[in-house]
């Protein structure tokens, strides 16, 4: 049993535990005692004690450790709410997020709790299909793969702080045009940083003077020539007001989202 090799370990079988038992047993029938019995085999008496009382209880093997089951454990009723969540709205719903979402509302289970129990129960959820992919459209054909004809712009918050930048790049070159702190976020400031980027480009020429004053007085002119630009905005349209493209227009600058040039 392994009895030669010192102490007894602090965690034993219950096959070697009933063979110490047994020697403890026929130690007190020949009249030795139990304290004896239990340090001639490296045991402390109090534990030969607790090992004849659990054994008499029939229970001598170890118990394992921790609790029998999990302390967030999903509740029967919690088990009831979610399979019946899923009768009623899995052909709706058909997705795990969905339909956790919607168990939260209705029967008031956590989240978390849905797909652990749609996967105890064997209860799939068919995926949805993936979304095809837009194709994406090239840029104009204007706009030629070389410095000085595309500019990117975009905003850049921070946080705790009331106020943003923007700055403008040329796409091709990477050089840094111009950037603008402010503490508002409107087309004036689209309009200072354009300005400074086509001055820092060499392109003062494009600002026509006349047409700036007619946009500042509200006139919105009509303008049908090719641009000579092509600004882009990682952002999307959604960031380009009417006034900010209309000025952008006005020195011959068409805007199209970053999401439609080409990788």
């Amino acid at each position: 049993m392994g009895l030669t090799a010192g102490l007894v370990p602090p965690r034993v079988d219950a096959r070697v535990k009933a063979g110490l038992l047994a020697l403890v047993e026929h130690a007190l029938a020949k009249g030795w005692s139990l304290r004896r019995a239990a340090a001639t085999l490296g045991l402390d008496h109090m534990r030969v004690l607790r090992w004849q009382t659990r054994a008499a209880a029939g229970r001598i093997d170890d118990l394992p450790g921790g609790p029998a089951e999990a302390l967030h454990a999903p509740l029967p009723w919690e088990r009831d709410a979610v399979v019946k969540l899923a009768e009623q709205w899995l052909s709706i719903d058909r997705s795990h997020r969905e339909l956790a979402h919607r168990g939260s509302r209705l029967e008031h289970v956590s989240e978390s709790t849905v797909p652990r129990v749609l996967r105890d129960e064997g209860i799939s959820v068919p995926e949805r299909p993936a979304r095809p992919r837009r194709p994406r459209r090239g840029l104009p054909d204007c706009a030629d793969l070389v410095p000085g004809v595309i500019y990117i712009y975009d905003f850049t918050h921070f946080a705790g702080v009331k106020g943003a930048v923007i700055a403008v790049i040329d796409v091709v070159s990477r050089y840094s045009l111009s950037t603008v702190v402010s503490a508002e976020e409107t087309s004036t400031q689209v309009e200072v940083a354009f300005t400074r980027a086509l001055v820092e480009d060499g392109k003062a020429h494009l600002l026509d003077g006349p047409l700036l004053a007619e946009l500042a007085s509200g006139v919105v002119p009509d303008h049908d020539g090719l641009p000579v630009l092509l600004a882009m905005s990682d952002n999307g349209p959604q960031m380009t007001s009417r006034a900010t493209a209309v000025f952008l227009a006005s020195v011959r600058i068409a805007v199209v989202p970053s999401t439609d040039r080409s990788a």
